[in-house]
């Protein structure tokens, strides 16, 4: 097995596992996972090249970090439910090619279900790394436009759970999650859904995006990169970093 393949991995709470790199191959002492959720319902259409683009530079903004040998990559895509574009992945091991097109528009908005596995399969992988004497830490960005109308039996008491589970379980040092609402300055009502959501799960911050463009989601990318850096620089510390401002 060389560094690329990754592993299949199922989760005991759902149908929908993720994949990620054989431990054997990783050669660091610790790892961030980074978990980054994208949203790809049909309302997403008309700035899909433009959340492409920033995902590519969230990717080489972390290649060309310090910390770039002690990050693992996962990207998640959701509409009617989720889709891995790929696991939990070395940073060396990423091509910016990749993402073009990675994003397919339509359907609805499973934001429930796919918070659930993102923060389940941070869980799962986490607890194998530290059981493995690996130092772990985590950092989840949920990125969305709308509210949640395609979970089924998935309620946000469900991700709280799954939150609530990583804490109890002391395997990593530190999780720290972001919701972030993308073009939702017209919407009131989708703004206080997702303040809610936010406050009932425990998510540690919210960003809100009046407007999806060039322009603000390349300063997402930046917020996020920033954000990586941040929380991996604070493996060791005993607690996650601290939020940043947008």
């Amino acid at each position: 097995m060389n560094s690329t393949d990754l592993q299949k991995h199922s989760l005991a709470t759902g149908t929908f596992g993720y994949s990620a790199a054989n431990i054997e191959d990783l050669g660091s002492p610790e790892y961030t996972l980074v978990t980054i959720v994208v949203d790809e319902s049909g309302s997403v259409s008309s700035y899909k090249k433009e959340m492409e683009e920033s995902i590519q530079q969230i990717v080489e903004s972390c290649q060309l970090s310090p910390r770039s040998d002690f990050l693992l990559l996962r990207i998640v895509a959701f509409n009617d439910k989720p889709r891995e574009i790929h696991g939990f992945k070395q940073l060396v091991d990423c091509n910016l090619s990749d993402y073009d097109g990675c994003l397919r528009p339509s359907g609805c908005t499973s934001l429930f279900q796919t918070a659930k596995n993102a923060i389940d399969a941070t869980g799962s992988y986490g607890e194998q790394l530290s059981d493995d004497d690996f130092d772990v830490n985590a950092v989840v960005f949920i990125i969305t436009d709308g509210m949640d109308n395609a979970s089924g039996r998935i309620t946000l008491g469900s991700v709280k759970k799954s939150l609530n589970k990583i804490v109890m379980d002391e395997k990593l040092e530190s999780i720290l999650s972001v919701l972030i609402g993308v073009g939702v300055g017209n919407y009131s009502q989708v703004q206080l859904y997702l303040d809610d959501f936010k406050d009932k799960v425990g998510i540690n911050q919210l960003v809100t995006i009046e407007n999806a463009n060039a322009t603000t989601l390349a300063k997402l990318a930046n917020f996020v990169s920033r954000s990586i850096s941040s929380q991996s620089s604070s493996l060791g510390t005993g607690g996650p970093s601290q939020p940043l401002t947008f």
